[in-house]
């Protein structure tokens, strides 16, 4: 995120469920305005008041990407990751989020950090089951 800050320099970057942040990466999205909402804040507030505030801070947007790094989820249900840390969101909470973001203004997403040679396919599943689901919210969006 910091590089396409750095290089596309989009109106605003939000990063869900972020765990394992340095001080120095804490300190560039504070300078950068990069709003986080962690994992521990979503666990303690709740995917619906996470999602409300998401919504909120996203109005007046007239478009919207989605980046899914298949490290947010806890290594359970994706384990084949470039770097698996634990206490990652569950599958349903992540589902929950992203779906309540596909509305008409969602131009594109992609999925990145799958590693299928270190699992036996759990991770890959995981990232088709998001894809679909993306898909099939941006579909009903357009009906």
């Amino acid at each position: 995120m910091r590089r396409m800050n750095e290089e596309v320099r989009p109106a605003k970057i939000i990063e869900v469920g972020t765990r394992a942040v340095c001080k120095e990466e804490l300190n560039y999205a504070k300078k950068a305005a990069i709003q986080l909402f962690t994992t521990q804040q979503i666990r303690k507030e709740g995917v619906e008041q996470i999602t409300k505030l998401l919504k909120k801070k996203l109005e007046g947007s007239e478009s919207i990407y989605l980046s899914v790094d298949m490290d947010v989820l806890d290594p359970a249900y994706a384990p084949a990751v470039q770097n698996p840390e634990p206490e990652g969101l569950e599958v349903h909470a992540l589902l929950d989020i992203l779906c309540s973001m596909c509305d008409k203004r969602l131009v594109g997403f992609d999925i990145v950090e799958v590693a299928p040679n270190y699992d036996f396919g759990v991770s890959a599943a995981q990232a088709a089951k998001i894809i679909f689901e993306i898909l099939c919210k941006i579909e009903k969006a357009e009906n």
